[in-house]
């Protein structure tokens, strides 16, 4: 009994300390709620600028569309895009885009444009060759690339966020490999540098597979410009009648 008396006060000091650590853990993950407003904020000088390596600016707005803030949008795609069963996944994807384009002065709209031409957004996809996830990455590439930018080597191209990282460094190596050549290194991606110089060298530039995802990326501003152009209408009527 007088051990226990002796040592009570520091009894009381551990439960206050579990008890504030705990309370902080709440804390923590009470603060993530998975709202647009969580997410980074994209740097659009970037995205405008990879915009326009892909599409003709008077085909979709770009100037427009990429001053706004389109984080909500992303989102909504995402959830859209993915099926009930992944739906868990949809914030992770978001955040996971926003951050790898950021990383590497890319457009968040481009990465959710390869995602939906590779993989329809199914977390589960496996190609024919291999590849794997979102981005369809191959393991071979995916380890390459890992090891030159400092991924630990234990990584998981099943996880999304893992597999969108991944997939946006090769993209912006393959960006620089072909000088910004939008159609260039978007053809690199699907068929391999070594097959596009080879068209190149016949004075043939590629085509298939760029523009099943510039169409695609496309689609993405001319909904983008769309729901921008219904929120500021929207946003001038309640002005109106306030």
């Amino acid at each position: 009994m007088r051990a226990l008396n002796r040592y009570k006060y520091h009894l009381i000091a551990v439960l206050i300390l579990i008890t504030m650590l705990l309370m902080g853990v709440k804390t923590r993950t009470s603060q993530v709620t998975g709202a647009p407003e969580e997410l980074p904020k994209v740097m659009s000088a970037d995205q405008l600028e990879q915009a326009l390596e892909l599409i003709p600016e008077e085909n979709v707005g770009l100037t427009m569309a990429a001053s706004s803030d389109i984080r909500e949008f992303i989102l909504n795609v995402v959830k859209n895009s993915l099926s009930e069963e992944h739906q868990d996944y949809a914030f992770e994807i978001a955040h996971a885009v926003i951050v790898e384009a950021n990383h590497n002065q890319m457009d968040p709209l481009f990465l959710l444009a390869v995602i939906t031409t590779e993989s329809k957004f199914n977390v589960d996809a496996r190609g024919t060759h291999g590849e794997i996830g979102l981005m369809q990455v191959l393991p071979k590439t995916a380890a390459w690339i890992a090891k030159q930018s400092g991924i630990p080597e234990d990584f998981d191209l099943k996880r999304p966020s893992t597999n969108i990282r991944i997939g946006a460094t090769y993209f912006a190596q393959l960006r620089h490999t072909f000088k910004r050549k939008g159609r260039r290194y978007v053809a690199a991606y699907n068929m391999g540098s070594l097959n596009v110089r080879r068209l190149l060298a016949s004075n043939t530039e590629p085509q298939v597979y760029p523009t099943r995802v510039l169409n695609n990326y496309e689609m993405l501003y001319q909904s983008l410009n769309s729901s921008t152009t219904t929120a500021d209408v929207s946003s001038r009527s309640l002005a109106s009648v306030k």
